[in-house]
């Protein structure tokens, strides 16, 4: 027994570097891909340039003109299934965000300038919040904090309030009022004070820096009469291939600290081009399950269906990995282009209470009369 608990330790140390790299690998967007890959080729003697060459001719889209946050956000609005009331709303907000992505107009004044109920831009506004890139909206730091996190995960209702009220206290690490006040442990302030100093405070920043056209795609989808192509954007990368003739020499070397360091370099290489294999086949089939399930919606004619992340979760890809992948991504579409994660729904993203009305009724409508869905089924169908 105890040999077999070893065996697993060693085995486990064995691949938790491919582990860590995969996961590197993963987080990475094409162009960061590609600059890898050149690393890669010119540090590592078994990893070569392969004769294969990659040339795809993309028709059927177009290059998006959503160069400013601005434009960007307002595709997204343009083509989101809500209330055109709310839809104008929305677009006006926009039009009041600073460079970094806020809200930071005086929200009576905005009201009343348009002309419009507070109720009304409450509802546009938490739906501005939820749009890509995340954050944007914010109408203060704090809020910007918080609509961080709630987009990774359920947080506590002292956790809101803390960074509502006290969150100079917490950059300050007076953590023992926070304690006292709060009755969290110095261990989990510590943990959301670091969490918070890694954030960028402007969500827009990409959008300063760069034009959002000079963004390369990683996935492109082409359309074609009816149908669409999914396809991983591999145009500009240097496609590599482990060199076998120099794995075969390690063998012969006496040197055991040079055997070990080319050991090394060789598992790299073999967990590299594994790895980017992975993530090239794993973003292709979570950009042709969107794509099959909104047809409609990339003609340009039906309203677009969000994602779970449990939705891709399998026995090969766990929650962290699919939301790892994702981030960072874009798709080019025919309509345009589009974070990947656009097409998941956010922690905080509310469902449209109409919609989800509308929903069952076309679920009863299409139903078998003979042997009509329980409840149970309706709600499992929802999900």
């Amino acid at each position: 027994m105890e040999n077999k608990s070893r065996a697993k330790q060693v085995l486990r140390q064995k691949f938790l570097p491919y582990l860590v790299l995969k996961s590197h690998i993963f987080e990475l967007p094409n162009l960061e891909i590609n600059k890898y890959i050149e690393e890669l080729i010119e540090s590592n003697p078994f990893v070569d340039e392969s004769d294969t060459v990659v040339y795809e001719e993309f028709e059927g889209v177009t290059a998006p003109q959503d160069d400013d946050i601005y434009s960007f956000l307002k595709t997204q609005i343009e083509v989101s299934p809500i209330d055109e009331r709310i839809k104008e709303i929305a677009f006006k907000i926009v039009d009041n965000l600073d460079e970094c992505g806020f809200l930071t107009e005086d929200e009576r004044k905005l009201i009343k300038d348009l002309g419009i109920k507070a109720s009304d831009f409450k509802k546009a506004l938490e739906f501005v919040q939820t749009l890509e890139p995340i954050g944007v909206g914010a109408r203060n730091i704090q809020e910007y904090f918080i609509i961080q996190l709630s987009n990774e995960a359920e947080i506590s209702t002292e956790i809101k309030k803390l960074i509502q009220k006290d969150l100079d206290l917490l950059m300050n690490e007076n953590y023992k009022e926070l304690v006292k006040k709060y009755k969290i442990s110095k261990e989990e302030l510590f943990s959301l004070r670091e969490k918070l100093l890694s954030m960028d405070v402007c969500p827009a920043k990409e959008f300063k820096t760069v034009n959002f056209v000079s963004h390369f795609p990683d996935v492109i989808v082409e359309k074609y009469d009816d149908s669409f192509r999914v396809v991983v954007n591999k145009s500009s990368r240097r496609i590599i291939r482990l060199v076998e003739d120099y794995a075969k020499l390690i063998d012969k070397l006496q040197d055991k600290i040079e055997k070990e360091e080319l050991e090394d370099l060789l598992n790299r290489a073999r967990w590299s081009i594994h790895a980017i294999e992975e993530r090239d086949n794993l973003l292709e089939k979570i950009a042709e399950k969107i794509v099959s399930e909104n047809k409609d919606f990339f003609k340009g004619v039906g309203e677009l269906r969000k994602f779970s992340i449990e939705d891709f979760v399998s026995k090969d890809f766990d929650y962290s990995t699919i939301s790892r992948l994702i981030q960072g991504k874009y798709i080019l579409t025919p309509i345009s282009m589009f974070p990947l994660r656009y097409f998941f729904r956010h922690k905080n993203e509310k469902f449209d209470e109409e919609k989800i009305l509308l929903l069952i009724k076309e679920i009863i409508d299409g139903e078998d009369k003979a042997r009509p869905y329980t409840d149970e089924e309706i709600e499992k169908i929802l999900k």
